[in-house]
């Protein structure tokens, strides 16, 4: 009993009244929302309305993260922070693409269809129920404002004669079991809301980010393993036979006497195997050297310098080692940022920059060259994007430098 008189005075009740109010325009703009998502969506089956209806269904993300400030600051819900967005491809064609395909953003709008409407019924509900209850509860003052006397005051369908008799202090004790009932609806209201917003702003359950994080972790070791396996097998196999098979060539060479009818055949089987070795050894180092392995990034880098025709300056910063699968992450795309500049950007320099933290290892590689990098689809840089999104990373480039942050053991995402 005591707790249904002292809801009415509570902050929990007027944080509920607050919230509840301040959904009615928060629910008309979202019914407007709605209505230019139908709109787009029927002009998306001509092409053109597709960039249309990608910019729209940034709306409901909008609605989410207001009703995200709403529900914490007035309800007192943990809710995330934001939630998880698909991860888009560079590109105009990959933002639509993007936004057209993200399944958190469609799974909003059906929860925003009830909810509109919902809040905007809510909000009227809750204003009729306290304006009612207050103005009863304060008649025997509210009367005393008013030019001529009120004969009859209907309540829920009663006539009463407020201004007769005890009639004002009748009407004041119906304001008061008005205002607490207005309290216990308020408060039911905002309970039904936590559950809702809750539905509407969840996001994965820490089990199951963990458990995909975890599978995520297993098969990027998994693609590592393999790659060091064929390094291995290329190294001790396939280039160890070529190895022998230009030795046994060479010293066939040398035996054969110059004007032998066979030895310029000789000659040219000999200069394709020491091709064919350096060709297995480039590939054996682009896929996992094993300067990588021996010497970590300290070694690797300065080795990839010594085959560049321009300069190139290295700045490396390791108070630690990071994990292999962010060590040879880092080391490819260095490789492939680094040839990039070389061949198509017309630099004269390069600079490359690593630098590894507790959390984070960045790479950096800049140039002085022409810039317009562009990670079209087929390119190297989209590879690189790829391989970026393996272990849960992002590109972004831009038109001085382009570069690489991941977090050791796990994480990678490309700035510039």
């Amino acid at each position: 009993m005591r707790s249904l008189i002292v809801a009415p005075l509570s902050a929990r009740t007027w944080r509920a009244t607050t919230h509840l109010i301040l959904g009615a325009p928060i629910g008309a703009v979202t019914i407007v929302m709605l209505a230019a998502l139908v709109y787009g969506t029927v002009s998306a089956l001509t092409v053109v309305g597709l960039p249309l209806l990608a910019v729209l269904l940034h709306g409901p993300r909008l609605i989410a993260d207001v009703e995200r400030w709403r529900a914490r600051r007035l309800l007192k819900l943990g809710v995330p922070n934001r939630l998880i967005r698909t991860r888009r491809a560079p590109g105009f064609l990959g933002y639509v693409r993007g936004q057209l395909t993200d399944r958190a953003t469609w799974r909003l709008v059906p929860q925003l269809v009830i909810g509109g409407p919902l809040e905007v019924v809510q909000a009227a509900l809750t204003l009729a129920l306290w304006g009612e209850s207050l103005l009863l509860l304060t008649w025997p003052l509210t009367r005393l404002l008013l030019s001529e006397p009120v004969d009859v005051l209907v309540v829920a369908g009663w006539k009463l004669r407020p201004d007769e008799g005890a009639g004002p202090y009748l009407v004041a004790g119906i304001g008061l079991v008005g205002v607490v009932v207005s309290a216990q609806v308020v408060r039911a209201f905002a309970a039904f809301d936590r559950w809702r917003l809750a539905l509407l702003l969840r996001s994965p359950t820490p089990d199951a980010a963990m458990a995909m994080t975890r599978r995520r972790d297993q098969a990027v070791h998994q693609a590592h393993t393999q790659l060091r396996r064929l390094e291995r097998d290329l190294h001790d196999g396939a280039q160890a036979r070529m190895v022998a098979l230009a030795l046994e060539l060479g010293r066939v060479r040398e035996e054969l006497p110059a004007n032998a009818p066979q030895a310029n055949r000789i000659a040219v089987a000999h200069e394709h195997a020491k091709t064919a070795i350096t060709e297995l050894r480039d590939l054996a180092r682009g896929i996992y050297p094993a300067v990588l392995v021996d010497s970590g990034l300290d070694g690797a880098l300065p080795a990839l310098a010594e085959r560049l025709p321009i300069p190139l300056t290295i700045d490396i910063q390791t108070p630690r080692r990071p994990s292999a699968v962010t060590e040879s992450t880092i080391y490819l795309c260095a490789t492939e940022l680094v040839t990039n500049a070389v061949k198509h950007s017309q630099a004269t320099t390069v600079q490359l920059s690593v630098q590894v933290t507790d959390t984070v290892a960045t790479l950096t590689v800049s140039d002085d060259g022409v810039g317009g990098a562009n990670a079209r689809p087929g390119g190297g840089l989209a590879g690189l994007v790829e391989r970026a999104h393996s272990v849960g990373g992002n590109l972004r480039l831009d038109r001085v430098s382009f570069g690489v942050v991941a977090a050791p053991g796990r994480s990678l995402s490309w700035c510039g």
